[in-house]
């Protein structure tokens, strides 16, 4: 299965709801990043490696497929498999067998596939980047996931649910956050970064004091920005100005790239996993 949509709408949990809804739900469930686990390590991480393989392999290690045997494995922004890989996951697929890096024998694996990406894998392989043969074997089934703009009526129940995971609904801005009034408000923020974003900026409302979106908007809207709030600490504001910097510089990078994190990441001349710890910081990954 193929699970489709931007960053931060909820793939990751569809694929464990699947996964729980399934004759596997009693075995693992184990997700693999594609995207955060530098190119050089991620054959280990899938398939395992032989003690000796490789310099620093001091010892053997059990890959993702095999971690997952008897259950899903989910290969989550699997655009980001680099394509000297790809071959081998096809094979995986398609063969239902893994060898390590340093074995000489293939293992049997019966594992699940759910893979998700926040990319056009169509248009990734229309320009070469992906395998046609692998994505054809990974849609088998694909569900596209809406970002929260096209749902905005989901709004009050996501709050409601989101505030009781983060444990706050006895804070003294709980009711305010579940007003009907600060959802009307938030429903005009577009939420590029979806439900991640949102849940990000409601930790935020908690922990800073709830304030309608109109007076302090998401920290996101473009009227914001020459906001300056003198009733916070100078060492406060300036955070807040600095935090409003690179949301904004990373959701226009992104726009730019369509959302390729990958060269967004060598487009602002950082290394990938400090971009992706940027954008996991502001909610957008």
């Amino acid at each position: 299965m193929l699970l489709e949509g931007e960053t931060g709408t909820g793939k990751e949990l569809a694929a464990e709801a699947i996964h729980g809804a399934s004759k596997r739900r009693g075995a693992p469930f184990i997700v693999v990043d594609c995207g955060a686990i530098p190119a050089e390590l991620l054959e280990s991480e899938l398939f395992g490696h032989e003690r000796g393989a490789f310099t620093g392999a001091h010892e053997a290690r059990e890959g993702a497929f095999h971690a997952a045997h008897g259950g899903t494995i989910f290969l989550d922004e699997i655009g980001e498999l680099p394509l000297a890989l790809q071959p081998r996951l096809l094979r995986a697929l398609e063969r239902r067998e893994v060898k390590p890096i340093g074995a000489t024998i293939y293992q049997r694996i019966d594992v699940g596939i759910i893979a998700a990406t926040n990319r056009s894998l169509t248009a990734e392989v229309n320009e070469g980047r992906f395998r046609s043969d692998l994505f054809y074997r990974l849609a088998v089934l694909r569900v596209q996931l809406p970002p929260l703009r096209e749902r905005v009526e989901d709004l009050a129940v996501l709050v409601h649910k989101i505030i009781a995971q983060l444990g706050r609904d006895r804070d003294p801005y709980a009711d305010t956050i579940r007003s009907d009034e600060f959802v009307a408000a938030l429903s005009e923020h577009s939420w590029p970064g979806n439900v991640r974003e949102l849940r990000n900026y409601l930790e935020q409302c908690c922990v800073l004091g709830a304030r309608l979106p109109h007076n302090d908007p998401v920290a996101r809207s473009d009227s914001s920005d020459t906001i300056i709030d003198v009733d916070l600490p100078y060492r406060l504001a300036r955070a807040r100005w600095n935090r409003r910097l690179e949301y904004r510089y990373l959701v226009h990078l992104l726009e730019r790239t369509g959302n390729n994190a990958s060269e967004a990441a060598r487009f602002a001349g950082l290394g990938r996993t400090y971009f992706y710890q940027l954008l996991g910081r502001h909610g957008l990954r």
